[in-house]
């Protein structure tokens, strides 16, 4: 393939949390201790170049996601220094399209206070929604949406060096959930939405991926290696 540049994309699935280790639907949990010891190890990895360089970080805003990106030191990732407003120090941009697969009423609760049958046929049905929440292929649909954005369409981008309206290009690090993680591999692979579950991404794993730009959306994607752990 000739013409164009390459975008690489790193997904990063968010270090532990307690509603991890419960067994418990996430709400909007910090990282718990060990989560932070993890991500501060994985730091060194990081610092090693393991991940795209002179890459834009990317949080969907939520606490875990955040933190972890904070942790792993990732450029952008901390808190503005100032505290008067002027924003000359950007953090980390928030791209909605990361946020968790969302389980509405579910969250905050433990896999045993969600009703068997319920459970069995949102884990069986692709389609099925949970009460107020998303189903997988809403999921698979807003994800598959952003990866095209990336060197594409113009997205909804905000904060940080990432303008809203403008089209992504360069490298980017996304800190984001393994729900995400798992719809951008059945996408970029083609996989049908039943095998969703099948794919065991690890809290702390760099999936990576590129594409030539311009290109076609999401099936111009390669991919690069799959929930390495960092």
């Amino acid at each position: 393939m000739t013409g164009g540049a390459t975008l690489r994309l790193a997904l990063v699935s968010a270090a532990p949390t307690s509603a991890l280790r419960a067994a418990r639907f996430p709400v909007d949990e910090d990282l718990d201790p060990d989560g932070r010891r993890r991500a501060a190890l994985a730091a060194q990895a990081v610092a090693g170049g393991v991940l795209p360089g002179r890459a834009r970080v990317l949080t969907d805003g939520s606490a875990r996601a955040r933190q972890t990106a904070q942790a792993l030191a990732l450029p952008g990732a901390d808190p503005p220094a100032d505290v008067d407003g002027s924003g000359t120090v950007p953090a980390a941009g928030i791209e909605a399209a990361l946020r968790d697969l969302d389980v509405g009423d579910w969250r905050g609760r433990g896999l045993d206070e969600v009703p068997l049958d319920s459970l069995r046929r949102w884990h069986e049905d692709p389609a099925m929604t949970p009460p107020g929440g998303e189903s997988r292929l809403d999921l698979l649909d807003r994800v598959g949406g952003w990866l095209a954005r990336l060197g594409g369409e113009p997205g909804n981008v905000t904060a940080g060096n990432v303008t809203a309206g403008n089209v992504i290009t360069g490298n980017v690090i996304a800190v984001t959930h393994p729900a995400v993680v798992r719809a951008a591999l059945l996408l970029v692979l083609r996989c049908p939405p039943e095998v969703f579950w099948r794919i065991d991404v690890a809290p702390l794993t760099a999936t990576l991926l590129h594409r030539r730009v311009p290109a076609e959306p999401a099936a111009g994607w390669t991919l690069t290696q799959a929930c390495r752990p960092l």
